[in-house]
């Protein structure tokens, strides 16, 4: 399978029909009726971003995790996957903030706990987060 291939290879993969059209705006629908006036919540003229987007807008579990996405997650992860971080972005195409392409190192935890090769804890919106460091230093 190519997707596995380049997941293994690069650390990610392209994977194309995942949604319908239905969905997407079954989605769209479910963000739109979100309350937004929670911290997790950002919102200016240039952006609206959900950090904990799952645990935000629960909703639309059902809709992202469709048989079709749970298949291919099956086949690259095994049947051991879980969510450790979700943030939604919604930016504007008037909008020039620039993101360049980098690698998020951090993932989300539900505590703080000392344990060799996690370091650089912070908090966000009261959601842990911990640098886990994959290599070793010889």
């Amino acid at each position: 399978m190519k997707q596995t291939d380049d997941f293994l290879l690069n650390g990610f993969t392209v994977i194309e029909d995942i949604y319908t059209t239905d969905e997407v705006e079954t989605l769209l629908k479910q963000i739109s009726q979100a309350n937004t006036d929670k911290e997790t919540f950002r919102k200016s003229g240039d952006l609206f971003a959900i950090r904990q987007f799952l645990k935000e807008v629960p909703s639309t579990l059902d809709t992202i995790f469709n048989e079709r996405l749970k298949t291919v997650l099956k086949q690259l992860l095994g049947d051991k996957y879980f969510v450790v971080k979700s943030i939604y972005f919604d930016k504007p195409s008037t909008s020039n903030w620039y993101v360049s392409y980098h690698q998020d190192l951090t993932i989300s935890v539900d505590k703080k706990i000392s344990l060799e090769g996690f370091d650089f804890w912070t908090i966000k919106q009261n959601q842990f987060a911990v640098h886990y460091t994959f290599y070793k230093m010889w």
